[in-house]
């Protein structure tokens, strides 16, 4: 359990809309390609409404700032079923990096595995009072394409496990390449945050909007999101 699962829910009962006609995202879904249970395609891209209209003031804010850049969708909402095929990949992926094959040496021997996991890949829990943010319909997945619509480097890829992800890891780097990346992910994080989202913590590419993860780093007492 994260800290801001700690935060009460106190659900508005707001919609989810489609973003298809707001945004450019990343084709075909990178979770779908891979065999994620999405019940009905149809709602793959979509956000709360709320969240949708602060993205939409992000982009503009963006392009401001650079005429030549625009926001583009990598995930968003995430069914807890998909929450739960992606989580246990990626445990999967984790444990044959290392070589580990059998299950109960895996399980029982291996709980830093699954720890590391669990820094970037919310548990799937079941339990509504701690919904994973994605499964709320107020997380978001994204990076800055440029003019040409291509993703400009920021580091690392998107859902990389490693310390890289962590949205200040080249803060005090010594590299041209390193001070550009920080450069670009402080970018995205001001456009973002100057838009009302909060950032995950070890994920410069996530952020979020009423859900828990939002009421704890702004001290609010409540969510307005729960669990879709």
């Amino acid at each position: 359990m994260k800290p801001w699962n700690q935060i009460p829910i106190f659900e508005n009962s707001e919609s989810l809309i489609s973003i298809e006609k707001y945004f450019k995202f990343v084709e075909p879904h990178p979770y779908y390609k891979l065999g994620a249970p999405y019940k009905d395609k149809n709602k793959i891209w979509s956000l709360r409404e709320s969240v949708v209209n602060k993205l939409i003031n992000a982009n503009k804010l963006l392009k401001t700032i650079n005429k030549n850049y625009s926001l583009i969708i990598y995930d968003a909402w995430r069914p807890i079923e998909v929450q739960s095929f992606m989580f246990n990949l990626a445990l999967e992926n984790e444990f044959n990096l290392r070589g580990l094959i059998n299950a109960e040496e895996k399980i029982n021997n291996h709980p830093e595995v699954s720890k590391k996991v669990e820094r970037f890949w919310a548990y799937p829990d079941a339990n509504k009072k701690c919904p994973p943010p994605h499964s709320t319909g107020a997380a978001v997945d994204l990076t800055i394409i440029d003019q040409s619509g291509d993703l400009i480097d920021m580091g690392c890829e998107i859902d990389d496990i490693g310390c890289k992800a962590v949205p200040d890891f080249y803060i005090n780097s010594s590299s041209k390449e390193g001070l550009i990346w920080n450069t670009r992910r402080n970018l995205l994080k001001n456009v973002m945050r100057n838009s009302g989202f909060s950032q995950h913590p070890n994920e410069w590419w996530h952020f979020s909007y009423g859900d828990q993860l939002w009421a704890w780093q702004n001290n609010y007492d409540k969510a307005i999101y729960g669990r879709v």
